[in-house]
């Protein structure tokens, strides 16, 4: 049995001294590679080729963690809800053309074995393993990463094109031959490699083009009227069905789709569907130090489940062989430490990325003209953050974990500014009552505040306690601090489609969502500028930011234009450190303008694993761009019999 290092472990003072592990690349293989026994009778009778002709020339080596591992056995695990698909994207389909190492410090070769960056930041040459196949035992070449960009870049297509497709500096895609291809930009990328690694990068290496390429008009061109035929009004929509990319939902519905994951579609995840379950790719390009064929675990299983309360039973029963999603919450910790015995399993530490337990995103861009104006007014910001009684919020909440922090970069980041993190999270209800004041609002007769013309002022916050059971507790405690100096709030619980859907209409008082960007600073700046959907507090900047919705579009104000204008200087900057500092640049100005409210920092959280998986690191961070647990390659983790 592992030790239970949870509770033991001191707090980490850096990324680097977060997880100590060995490299994951080794020589190349020995001979006489093995593959799973469950691939043997398969091979035998002619259904599959043998190991040899499945495997690339240079089948990626990785070493494992604690030991080479043995085949066999089903992982495990619980989804909650037929739409959760972020599960199964990060224990399944992390596989893009790099990866980051297993300490998120380094960018590393995968579908790539190589590549070369021209002088000028513009070319990027990529150069494939040669022999690469998909699941399905098509090869996979540069016509492929080919055929995503063309179709990307179709006006009509509305799959995420991430930097494919960026308006500022878009790319082309120049193939050499089957193994080769060159992305070219516009003007100089500096952060396409990070942007790669990420989640973000893996939708050019997600279609086939010889499965994929039947629903597109570029390559058939009878595409549209054979969308009709199948039901679809078009061709768009009959690819988004078929061929949804990189980690859509949809995706894990068709089994027919090609992967280049470790483990492919058995049984789908369908709307009705009780689990879904992924088994061995006989194609898959990864091995071992001694040469053995990866993954070890034969298949994957995902019980589906719309309860917290019964996922969490299934994992305190030994049910769930490794999971951090949906079970790893502040209330849970003393339930799954007590039942490490009586569950087999044991805890592990998460370093979060995050900045903050819960963002406060009021509308910079809302449609009503008084709204806007206030909720643009710096000192309406500030009013509401002292009226925060953080500690109440951290003692209640979270059982007294965590510090009263602003949404900026996290201590261990090499961007922290204690300044920064620690401005206007004082409680001090008479600050609060100036800057309101300052504002523009007056407190009428019943202690409550009104716009400078008498109007009435409510303030509405929506939020998705589905997502995040906590939000709707910290809600209610903040609701009743800011009705005690004067501020009527309501809470708006909705589902995740309506949040969404509000967001371009403009008329919605505030949202909250977690603190992404706290490691992850310059990958995700959603808090610190305007630069993504996700920046809610300024939805229809970020839209002229980026030129993909110019009908909502609105020009930013003096300082967002300014952050913008250094963030596209330091997309096109190759030297990191002129990088560094240009991102610097931007969290001053954001630090100066306050865009945005923290409560608190997250402390760290837990993953639970049963006592015979191994291979699984004692301490793994966890972000969206670096999807926990896939970056710790799940494909070599495995069942011991010891």
């Amino acid at each position: 049995m592992k030790p239970n290092v949870f509770m033991q472990r001191t707090r980490l003072t850096g990324l680097a001294s977060a997880v100590a592990l060995a490299s994951m690349f080794a020589a190349a293989p020995a001979l006489g590679q093995q593959q799973a026994p469950m691939l043997d009778d398969l091979v035998a009778s002619g259904a599959l080729p043998p190991l040899e002709e499945r495997l690339p020339a240079n089948p990626l080596v990785i070493t494992p963690v604690e030991s080479v591992g043995t085949y066999g056995g089903t992982w495990h695990s619980a989804l909650r809800g037929g739409l959760d698909n972020a599960w199964i994207a990060r224990t399944v389909a992390y596989d893009g053309l790099v990866r980051y190492d297993r300490e998120w410090k380094t960018i590393v070769p995968n579908l790539a074995e190589s590549w070369e960056v021209s002088d000028d930041a513009r070319t990027y040459t990529f150069h494939l393993r040669e022999g690469l196949k998909w699941n399905n035992g098509t090869p996979f070449t540069s016509a492929d990463i080919e055929f995503a960009v063309n179709l990307l870049h179709e006006p009509s297509y509305s799959g995420g094109g991430g930097f494919v497709k960026n308006p500022a500096n878009p790319v082309t895609i120049e193939v050499v031959d089957d193994t080769t291809f060159k992305f070219i930009f516009e003007n100089p990328n500096g952060v396409i490699m990070d942007e790669l690694a990420s989640v973000n990068g893996l939708t050019i290496v997600s279609l086939s083009k010889d499965y994929c390429g039947q629903f597109y008009p570029g390559t058939n061109p009878n595409a549209a009227e054979e969308a009709k035929a199948a039901g679809f009004e078009t061709w768009e929509l009959w690819m988004g069905d078929r061929c949804s990319w990189a980690t859509e939902t949809i995706r894990w519905a068709n089994p027919d789709l090609p992967f280049m994951n470790a483990w492919m579609i058995e049984e789908p995840l369908t709307g009705d569907a009780t689990r879904t379950t992924f088994v061995r790719n006989p194609y898959y390009w990864k091995v071992d130090t001694e040469g053995n064929q990866l993954p070890y675990i034969d298949r994957l299983e995902m019980r589906i489940s719309d309860s917290l309360e019964e996922i969490t039973l299934m994992a305190l029963n030994g049910e769930i062989d490794f999971q951090d999603r949906h079970i790893s919450t502040v209330a849970n910790q003393p339930l799954f430490y007590d039942g490490q015995e009586a569950g087999d399993y044991h805890m592990g530490a998460e370093v979060q990325s995050s900045s903050n337990t819960m963002v406060i995103q009021f509308n910079l861009n809302h449609v009503d003209a008084k709204r806007r104006e206030l909720f643009q007014n710096k000192d309406f910001r500030i009013g509401i953050s002292y009226a925060l009684d953080r500690m109440e919020i951290i003692d209640a909440v979270f059982t007294g974990q965590g510090e009263p922090f602003q949404v900026a970069p996290r201590p261990e980041s090499p961007y922290y500014n204690e300044t920064y993190a620690k401005q206007y999270t004082e409680f001090d209800p008479a600050l609060a009552a100036e800057h309101l004041e300052a504002a523009g609002l007056v407190k009428g007769g019943d202690g409550f505040y009104t716009f400078a013309d008498g109007s009435p002022l409510s303030i509405t916050i929506d939020t998705i306690a589905s997502l995040r059971p906590e939000w709707p507790d910290m809600l209610e405690l903040i609701q009743l601090q800011l009705e005690a100096v004067g501020i009527k709030m309501e809470i708006n619980n909705i589902d995740r489609t309506l949040y969404y859907d509000k967001r371009p209409l403009g008329d919605y008082d505030a949202q909250v969502w977690g603190g992404d960007g706290g490691l992850d600073v310059v990958q995700e700046p959603r808090y610190y500028m305007a630069n993504s959907p996700e920046s809610v507090w300024a939805f229809r900047w970020q839209a002229w930011f980026n030129g993909t919705t110019p009908d909502i579009a609105e020009e930013p104000a003096d300082w967002a234009r300014e952050q913008m204008d250094l963030y596209n200087q330091l997309r096109g900057e190759g030297d990191p450190d002129k990088r560094a500092d240009l991102m610097k640049q931007i969290l001053t100005i954001g630090q100066e303008n306050f865009p945005v409210i923290g409560v608190s920092l997250p402390g760290d959280t837990y993953y639970i694993a049963k006592n015979d998986m191994r291979n699984i690191p004692e301490t793994l961070f966890q972000a969206y761009l670096f999807p926990t647990p896939a970056p710790y390659d799940p494909f070599q983790w495995y069942f011991s019999a010891e």
